[in-house]
């Protein structure tokens, strides 16, 4: 197999509630909280804050349900049961999926 130099193309994610027009300005506000949503993720698990990031997990669990994400709400569901076990290795893999994800979610 020829491994190419280019990234690999990222999906973008869209909310499965993305065509009721009733939850475009929910999905909007959402959207426009991600990257604060990262950084938080980002410090807690620079400063090695695994509690902070648990409950940082946690809270984007139950919002992936509520607003059409069911993938946000297993990644998250994930993270937060690594942080609960101090597996530091899944931490590290359920971390990053979690940020992937995040970045691609678009209204």
């Amino acid at each position: 197999m020829i491994e190419s130099s280019q990234p690999a193309a990222r999906l973008s994610i869209q909310s499965d509630f993305a065509d009721d027009p009733d939850f475009r300005e929910i999905l909007e506000m959402f959207a426009e909280a991600i990257p604060e949503k990262q950084r938080d993720l980002q410090s807690s698990c620079r400063d090695g804050d695994i509690e902070q990031l648990r409950i940082s997990a946690h809270q984007l669990k139950g919002a992936g349900g509520g607003y059409g994400f069911p993938d946000l709400t297993k990644l998250s569901a994930a993270l937060e049961d690594a942080c609960k076990a101090d597996d530091f290795s899944r931490i590290d893999e359920t971390f990053d999926e979690l940020l992937d994800y995040l970045d691609r979610i678009t209204v």
